[in-house]
């Protein structure tokens, strides 16, 4: 007797009642029935049907994906003294039909939940993210329960009794939890959106859509997102947790790509992630007209291999930039866990509780995304150091530059002072080579003459073959001793032009008279304030030019008074320049097509002759006159208290 009611209760399995009872002990009471053809009604399930109902088999009521509609039936018996307020816990935030049926010792069924396809969330009993289920069971009744529902996605179904005030405790709780996840969520969004206002890398885009979507996906599971983001939208989160799931997926491979520059350093996995976002993206496209319990599975094990190439791709990453992708590898290293459990659940099984994976999955994703947050600021931060070093170097190396740069235009400076040294000793021995040739040729006349007649020569001629050896000498020791210095040559002294003048035309007066030339010189006793050899080397260049280049006639040199200067004249009868051809002649190496037939020569006497007077401060000047014939002028200052000189026109 005191056996039998124990087993009536082993045999009818029904649940005594002395307070809240988790879902594992619940379901070691919980029926379960499938109605295959979706025919059966409540009145089926406890008639004529009831002998069908079997004990479920695993820790709580899940038969996988299937499609058929699921009965469970529970009996319950309150053996508490004064509870009467409970509530029937199922700890599962949607299904597409759901149907809650309570029997009490009447025998008529209460409909206490009716939740079809197109129910809103407004008609819930309670407002809660997860289906609760108000039941009056006074003290010492019974009750038997009956659950109908049909799902797109796993038929995992926990039912867990609480008491009103047992029930307020675990909503307090959960709401709390859920308030410091969410809130540390939006916390890094946030962040992330001012960063990428700042700093516009695409980093923080990136991450912005990964985190947001990681956010999105656990306020779905939670029931969070039905209650509050779309309450009247129930066939859309029915496929919510593809779309989140989903995206999850892809913008974690976009993060990765990004992140990782897998595109440069690992373009094999950055082929995968790039195949990852393609695939995901037509499974979530392909949902909308397939069949979606198919597609929720399926993407189970996408976002598995999404998780595990993220995991893969960071461990390549860390092999040779380990500093850099240190924060990546341990996000993704704790995901691949949480994936992990996921997969063991849907596909193979294993019983975990939803609790346990709900809460795993929400540490596991704040620490993800944590991670990945500290991940780019340590990215930014080794980057902002790199720039310092960067910089630091790009500095001493500016610096080497300037200081080799310096050295550089300091060995141009002195290589163009060599060459314009260089290109001075040239001009100095060019401007020797002319200046001596001619009065060489002359001397050589003139002792050839002595030669020739040595009973005619007057003293006066060795006098003017002496003044020619004075004149030549002095020339290259004036030459040799010039370092190519602007400044003059010799001491500036106050001397008379004809002892100067008279010189050269006793030098060029046999050149002129063996070409038949009337070498006319007009004798002067001004005198003014000169360098003599510049005179001379000037009147030189020029008698012999006039020498060379008058076929015929006659040639003049002479003095004419100006205020206070004189200018030295020298006229002859040759063709003549115009001012554009006298200007053109006076260039370095410049000869006259006119010249080139009548003697030869290198071009460098006029352009002595326009060096001598510039570094001497002396005005060389083309005289207009008419008729044909080169008339030109040297003008230089008068010495103080000269009187008038002779002169005599050409």
């Amino acid at each position: 007797m005191l056996c039998q009611p124990s087993g009536a209760h082993a045999q009818d399995r029904t649940l005594v009642l002395d307070g809240p009872v988790d879902a594992d002990t619940v379901a070691r009471s919980i029926d379960l029935l499938l109605d295959e053809d979706h025919t059966l009604h409540v009145g089926d399930a406890a008639g004529a049907r009831a002998s069908d109902f079997r004990p479920i088999t695993t820790r709580v009521a899940d038969l996988g994906y299937s499609d058929a509609v699921v009965w469970l039936r529970l009996r319950l018996e309150n053996a508490t003294e004064t509870t009467t307020d409970w509530r029937l816990y199922f700890k599962e935030n949607f299904k597409q039909i759901f149907h809650v049926y309570i029997l009490g010792a009447d025998g008529v069924p209460i409909h206490a939940l009716a939740q079809d396809i197109d129910s809103p969330f407004t008609t819930r009993p309670i407002a809660y993210p997860e289906v609760v289920v108000p039941m009056m069971l006074a003290p010492g009744n019974r009750a038997t329960v009956y659950v109908r529902f049909w799902t797109e996605g796993s038929t995992n179904l926990p039912l867990a009794i609480e008491t009103a005030s047992s029930f307020n405790e675990i909503s307090t709780r959960n709401a709390a939890k859920q308030f410091i996840f969410y809130g540390m969520m939006i916390i890094l969004i946030v962040a992330a959106l001012m960063a990428w206002a700042v700093l516009g890398h695409p980093i923080f885009p990136a991450y912005i859509a990964y985190a947001g979507a990681t956010l999105l996906y656990l306020m779905h599971s939670d029931g969070v997102a039905f209650q509050y983001l779309w309450p009247d939208f129930p066939a859309f989160n029915s496929y919510a947790s593809v779309v989140t799931g989903g995206s999850y997926a892809v913008f974690g491979a976009v993060f990765a790509r990004i992140f990782l520059n897998t595109p440069k350093y690992h373009p094999i996995v950055d082929k995968l992630l790039i195949t990852v976002i393609v695939v995901t993206a037509t499974m979530m496209a392909g949902g909308l007209f397939g069949d979606p319990r198919f597609i929720k599975k399926s993407l189970i094990l996408v976002v598995l291999f999404a998780v595990g190439l993220f995991c893969v791709a960071a461990l390549l990453a860390a092999r040779h930039r380990f500093k850099q992708v240190r924060f990546y590898v341990f996000a993704w290293l704790g995901a691949t866990i949480s994936a992990a459990l996921m997969m063991a659940r849907h596909w193979f099984g294993v019983e975990v509780s939803q609790e346990f994976q709900y809460d795993s999955m929400r540490v596991v994703m704040l620490f993800d995304a944590v991670m990945l947050g500290l991940a780019i600021v340590d990215r930014f931060n080794q980057l902002r150091q790199e720039r310092q070093k960067a910089l630091r170097l790009s500095l001493e190396q500016a610096e080497r530059n300037l200081d080799m740069n310096t050295r550089l235009r300091n060995l141009e400076a002195r290589y163009e002072l060599a060459l314009e040294t260089s290109s001075k000793h040239q001009r100095l021995m060019e401007n020797t080579v002319h200046d001596i040739r001619q009065p060489l040729r002359a001397l050589r006349l003139a002792v050839q003459g002595i030669m020739n007649d040595r009973k005619q020569m007057s003293g006066t001629s060795y006098s003017d073959v002496y003044d020619s050896f004075d004149y030549l000498e002095s020339l290259v020791a004036g030459h040799l001793e010039d370092q190519g210095s602007d400044g003059p040559e010799e001491t500036v002294a106050d001397m008379k032009l004809g002892e100067i003048l008279g010189s050269v035309y006793e030098m060029f007066l046999p050149d002129a008279k063996a070409k038949g030339l009337l070498f006319q010189y007009v004798p002067t006793s001004v005198a003014v304030r000169i360098q003599p050899l510049a005179i001379m080397r000037i009147f030189s260049n020029l008698v012999s030019n006039s020498i060379k280049y008058t076929p015929s006639g006659k040639v003049l040199l002479g003095v004419r008074r100006r205020g206070d200067t004189v200018r030295i004249e020298l006229h002859d009868t040759g063709p003549g320049l115009t001012p554009e051809e006298f200007e053109t002649a006076c260039g370095r190496g410049a000869r006259l097509a006119s010249a080139l037939t009548v003697s030869d020569g290198e071009g460098y006497g006029l352009a002595i002759v326009v060096e001598l007077a510039r570094r001497h401060g002396y005005a060389l000047e083309l005289l207009n006159r008419t008729g044909s014939g080169t008339s030109v002028g040297l003008t230089i200052p008068l010495a103080a208290g000269e009187g008038e000189m002779p002169y005599s026109n050409p």
